[in-house]
């Protein structure tokens, strides 16, 4: 073996072993947010191609946008509907395996009985769309349950038209007795059709919303002359019934819904047929987005569910129609290469680039998605490949130097020896794209002594690295391990250098708190020796020299390593002079969870330091810079404009809303716990997003499912919230 130039490497593979020069793709928008969904409807206005067109390029990327951020909003609330996880995976993301585990179970507990026919349809469909088998659920054929089903006559349009679009999702076997086949419930809906072209549930005047959903069914079967002109004539109802701002009413459901049928149907909503002014379809569609994410019922709404899934429906029908595709043709099989959730690191060769979790089905697509969610430019060579990213190019230092990435899965390292396109990702991988030449290694393991240090006690850290070696026997890069030396280790501001044995020591240790190691090895005018590398480290005192709290046994279990925690981090002290109390079940008080909040976040302040706010917060008390500072940081404000009641109870919900503001957390993601508590609907307005924030990520949750908002906030509470904080 020996080691070969990037160069050789290109000539021996091509440009698929080591260099990330990989193929991009168009860019995308940042995912998850709402200002995604807000700049697709202004490019998408105005877009009127006509029905039989290509879809524009503009509203094409446009919808393509708006699914990624929408898909991802639903991902991050919890799938929480059969329409939901459909959505999901006709946009080509990994659904949860439980959802499709939860499907089954709820067919076995039901024994394969389920009152209505669409009940049936609806978990047909999404059987299929998650890759099961409909025939076979929990040992229940459900296709026969829809063949033979007795209760599509006498009931509602709905009945046929699931029940025709669940047994076209796939390939089954109807045997030709079936009380209903493909061609008797096709006649059973046309049967219904209006004068106007239209349809309706029942009966009576016709609606967007059944007439939609029939095309969408009618679309399977649209090569037969019935069943086309009858399509034709509903195509056209919707067009006509379309008012003057591009929808119908104030309804977003029906939007969606006819942007279903239409490109099922192979008509495209936003030609010029649907464009009433510079308004079309796909464009009021998308006009319905929610702040905060997902869709509302009503323009300038709040988040709703069901607008929500049939949007995202909707959008991934839009988007499949430029490919041919159905949104409910379910006839191949599962995703292959799904969009799953991963971390993406960019690390430069003097600092780390960017950092984030994105959905994406390779490493192109996640850089690509990572970089714009981040702001960092990416640039390609004729379109290409990779060279250049955050306005770092490659050859920066005169070699073969340039973007390379690796993956990290199960704990392990993978050395690619295929483009960033062609890597198909699973979840939870870890890539790190880095800049880098033959001298780059990646950090392999890091071992610490002791494992769990305690303050003031030497650490110490010893790395190995790791390479690819190229193999001319195989054709192929082995893998190499080597002690890292000369690389850098800090942690709480101490700096060692690690020998040639890749040790270094961090003498005298460190104090109670949680850190992060980080490992470089940056270079002058050169390529970093080694990937930045970082990981968690938690200084704690051992049980044998933990305070020795007189109410110990008065700690809630699940609070008392974060009370030992904060007590030695000095967030929190005892409650007394003589024997050491930490009172866990005592309530805290609005100023001593001022005082919490600026320890954390390092802004305390002398009682001099800021002008009084309040006039219920004298200059005498201990509070009085504490409070004064926190209301000109923003982080708390008075419960009325002149007081402040420092001695009042802090209720869970204003907790939420304090840590919100201190951290000053991202408001956008307030989804991220919506739904989540039984109670929710008794959280106040102002401290909604907040509590949903804050449990979204993790800092706070509820008991036994519900969050208490106006509960009072205990000191073992207030523990366990500060050590999970940033």
């Amino acid at each position: 073996m020996k080691n070969h130039s990037l160069s050789s490497k290109f000539t021996r593979l091509g440009l698929a072993v080591v260099m990330l020069f990989a193929i991009l793709g168009a860019a995308v928008a940042p995912a998850g947010q709402a200002s995604a969904l807000a700049g697709a409807a202004a490019q998408a206005g105005g877009t009127a191609a006509s029905a039989s067109s290509a879809l524009s390029a503009g509203t094409a990327a446009s919808v393509t946008d708006a699914v990624y951020a929408t898909a991802e909003f639903v991902l991050k609330n919890g799938v929480q509907s059969d329409w939901q996880a459909m959505g999901l995976a006709q946009a080509g993301y990994k659904v949860p395996a439980s959802y499709l585990k939860a499907l089954e179970g709820k067919v076995a507990e039901a024994k394969g009985v389920f009152a209505r026919a669409t009940d049936y349809a609806r978990i047909t469909l999404a059987v299929k769309a998650l890759g099961g088998d409909p025939a076979n659920v929990a040992g229940y054929n459900l296709i026969e349950k829809l063949y033979n089903n007795d209760k599509i006559t006498g009931q509602t349009l709905n009945n046929p038209v699931y029940v025709l679009l669940a047994l076209d999702s796939g390939s089954y076997t109807i045997p030709a007795d079936a009380k209903w086949t493909q061609a008797k419930l096709l006649a059973e809906i046309l049967a219904k059709q209006n004068t106007d072209g239209g349809f309706t549930l029942t009966t009576g005047a016709s609606d967007p919303d059944m007439t939609a959903m029939v095309l969408t069914a009618l679309a399977g079967h649209k090569q037969e002359a019935a069943v086309n002109t009858a399509g034709q004539r509903a195509a056209a109802w919707l067009a006509k019934a379309q008012d003057k701002n591009g929808g119908y009413g104030d309804s977003s459901e029906s939007v969606a819904q006819a942007v279903i049928g239409l490109s099922s149907f192979g008509i495209d909503p936003a030609g010029a047929d649907y464009t009433k002014g510079n308004v079309n379809l796909v464009s009021k569609l998308l006009s319905f987005s929610a702040a905060g994410g997902g869709f509302a019922h009503t323009a300038g709404g709040s988040y709703n569910q069901l607008s929500t899934e049939q949007a995202l429906e909707a959008l991934v029908a839009y988007k499949l129609l430029g490919t041919g595709g159905k949104f409910f043709d379910l006839s191949g099989t599962a995703v292959k290469n799904p969009q799953v959730s991963v971390s993406v690191t960019i690390e430069g060769p003097k600092g780390t680039v960017a950092e984030g979790s994105v959905y994406a089905g390779n490493v192109l697509k996640a850089l690509e998605k990572a970089a714009a969610d981040k702001r960092v430019t990416l640039v390609n060579e004729a379109g290409n490949y990779v060279t250049g990213i955050g306005g770092v190019s490659a050859g920066a230092f005169g070699g073969y130097d340039g973007w390379m990435y690796v993956v990290a899965r199960g704990g392990a390292w993978i050395y690619p020896s295929v483009g960033m396109g062609d890597f198909v990702l699973e979840e939870n991988d870890r890539i790190v794209v880095y800049y880098g030449g033959d001298n780059t290694q990646v950090v392999d393991s890091v071992i610490l002594t002791p494992a769990q240090p305690q303050p003031g006690q030497d650490i110490s850290i010893k790395i190995t690295q790791k390479k690819w070696v190229w193999n001319e026997a195989t054709f192929t890069s082995d893998p190499v391990t080597s002690p890292a030396a000369g690389v850098q280790v800090t942690i709480g501001g101490k700096t060692a250098t690690t020998n040639a044995d890749g040790l270094a020591v961090v003498t005298g240790g460190l104090p109670a708190n949680k850190y992060t190691l980080a490992i470089t090895g940056y270079q002058k005018d050169n390529t970093p020796a080694i990937v930045r590398h970082t990981l968690a480290l938690t200084v704690a005192s051992a049980a044998a020299s933990r305070p020795a709290f007189g109410d110990v046994k008065s700690i809630s279990p699940w609070a008392l390593e974060s009370v030992y925690t904060a007590y030695d981090r000095k967030l929190m002290n005892g409650v007394s002079e003589g024997t050491l109390v930490f009172a866990p079940k005592k309530n805290i008080t609005r100023a001593e969870f001022a005082a919490l909040l600026l320890r954390l976040t390092g802004k305390e302040t002398s009682a001099a330091a800021s002008a009084g706010a309040f006039s219920d917060v004298k200059a005498d008390a201990w509070y009085y810079g504490t409070v004064n500072k926190a209301k000109e940081l923003g982080i708390i404000s008075g419960v009325t404009s002149t007081t402040f009641k420092p001695d009042g109870l802090v209720s869970r919900e204003d907790m939420a809303v304090m840590i919100a503001r201190a951290f000053k957390l991202d408001m956008a993601s307030a989804g991220a716990g919506a739904g989540t508590f039984t109670d929710e609907d008794e959280i106040s307005d102002y401290a909604l997003s907040a509590v949903r924030t804050v449990t979204g990520l993790g800092y706070m949750s509820g008991t036994g499912g519900a969050f208490d908002p106006s509960g009072a906030v205990t000191r073992e509470m207030a523990a366990a919230v500060a050590v999970r904080l940033p």
